[in-house]
């Protein structure tokens, strides 16, 4: 009798590609760092941007805004960085909800550094620095206004009036904010939400999170350049 041929049970087969999900899945960013869709992400690892990258790209976003929940206590840098990767994969906006201050926002809506261009030079740039202080300053760089902190944290009513004022005075339509590395998240939101109210007049169209924290009155670098 001929012998017949038969494929081995053990032949190795090529792994499916990822498949998206068909609705979008609870983004979070908590005091460890990004949770999307039950994934955890640890920006720590040599390779966690480029895991960050990854996991992104599996998100069905196909073009539209994205709702992302960040912890008080997270990072500033791992929200950027989430935000950031969000806009490359095709977000135009994020709406960021954080549990900050009752007499502020809850919810911002951002736009990803990665989904502007150049602003008018006068865009102002504000920032919670490191030992809780505020700086609002020019987008092109230049002398800028710096409040020292409060009791409890930055002091945002006195930051507002700088902040009303530059906003009021440049007739661009953007505004960036950050916060130093070790600056956690609750307070980046409150100085967000207080731009937002500072707008009086509305003329924000854009309200630019940093994907890396820039040097109070220095050019601000946006893109590649940051």
């Amino acid at each position: 009798m001929g012998a017949t041929a038969s494929t081995p049970a053990t032949q190795a087969v090529a792994a499916p590609p990822p498949v998206k999900p068909k609705g979008m899945p609870e983004l979070l960013v908590d005091e460890l760092g990004p949770y999307l869709g039950g994934r955890r992400v640890d920006l720590k690892q040599q390779d966690g941007a480029e895991k960050l990258a990854k996991v992104v790209k599996e998100l069905p976003i196909e073009g539209k805004p994205v709702t992302l929940l960040a912890d008080r206590k997270a990072r500033t840098p791992a929200v950027a960085a989430v935000v950031y990767e969000l806009g490359v994969a095709g977000a135009p906006k994020v709406l960021i909800k954080t549990d900050g201050r009752d007499d502020l926002p809850k919810e911002i809506e951002v736009t990803p550094e990665s989904r502007v261009s150049a602003p008018t030079t006068c865009a102002v740039a504000t920032m919670v620095l490191e030992d809780l202080s505020t700086a609002v300053w020019p987008f092109k760089g230049g002398l800028g206004k710096r409040q020292r902190k409060g009791l409890a944290g930055p002091d945002l009513s006195h930051t507002g009036e700088t902040l009303e004022r530059e906003i009021a005075g440049c007739n661009g339509n953007v505004a960036f904010f950050s916060g130093d590395e070790p600056i956690v998240w609750e307070m980046t939101h409150n100085l967000a939400g207080t731009v937002v109210q500072s707008d009086k007049k509305k003329k924000i169209e854009s309200l630019v999170l940093l994907r890396t924290a820039p040097v109070a009155g220095r050019p601000v670098k946006i893109g590649s350049g940051s």
